[in-house]
């Protein structure tokens, strides 16, 4: 059986070598949880991230660090919500991408809709025709463009309460945003990869740690933000690309 790096309940592979989360009367598999911030966020200390890892020893503090904690938390959080469930009677129930949204939750759709304003900008920044070295210069046209709407974007789809100050005047909606820039890739380097995607990844964390999404069981609503979040957005790097190079 394959090691499967969570402390699940119960697990077994199938003849596909894949794990899945097997019933046992209903318990729920016993998953790392994401801690969410207490009661009224107003009192939280907010602060606007900056770049904190610029050598070797950065990393080893970082890989020691609550944020370092709270990321693979995270993570294996989604990752464990996709399992596929077996049940006693022998049926499995799997998620596939492209499924239609079933009682998604607001901040889901929310995010979603968010996603989708993005992809739709992708086609107003036809790939440049010039010469060019290394990636096309309409990609930093897009990225700009975005940049330059995101306020407006996370206005619109992202909960109200993040955009007051708190007692300490910093607004949650000024480190969520920064996540959020640092999603898309680099306009000077004209490039993405996963350092983009994890800036994606702690800006969903940032939301489910102030309480924006729901708490639903069995990690549905973790499930959603796979289906119905992060694979649009991954869907929306794939066009970007075409920009890109």
């Amino acid at each position: 059986m394959r090691d499967c790096f969570l402390p699940l309940q119960k697990w077994e592979s199938n003849n596909t070598g894949h794990c899945i989360i097997v019933s046992d009367g209903g318990t729920t598999p016993q998953v790392p949880q994401l801690t969410r911030l207490p009661g009224d966020i107003s009192g939280h200390e907010f602060v606007e991230p900056v770049k904190k890892i610029n050598e070797g020893q950065d990393v080893d503090h970082f890989l020691s660090s609550k944020a370092y904690k709270d990321i693979v938390t995270w993570m294996l959080m989604l990752n464990a919500s996709m399992f596929p469930r077996a049940s006693e009677d022998g049926s499995t129930t799997r998620w596939p991408s492209g499924g239609s949204p079933r009682d998604i939750s607001p901040t889901v759709a929310n995010l979603r809709d968010l996603i989708r304003d993005a992809d739709e900008m992708v086609t107003t920044y036809p790939p440049d025709t010039g010469p060019r070295r290394f990636g096309n210069i309409a990609f930093r046209d897009w990225h700009a463009g975005l940049g330059s709407k995101a306020d407006a974007l996370l206005a619109k789809y992202l909960p109200q309460d993040l955009q007051v100050a708190n007692t300490h005047g910093v607004q949650p909606m000024v480190e969520i945003k920064a996540y959020f820039l640092g999603s898309w890739g680099s306009a000077q380097r004209l490039d993405y990869g996963t350092g983009h995607e994890l800036s994606f990844l702690a800006f969903l964390a940032c939301l489910w740690k102030v309480g924006a999404f729901a708490e639903k069981p069995d990690g549905e609503e973790e499930r959603a933000i796979v289906l119905h979040v992060i694979h649009p957005y991954a869907c929306t790097f794939l066009e970007a690309g075409d920009i890109e190079y």
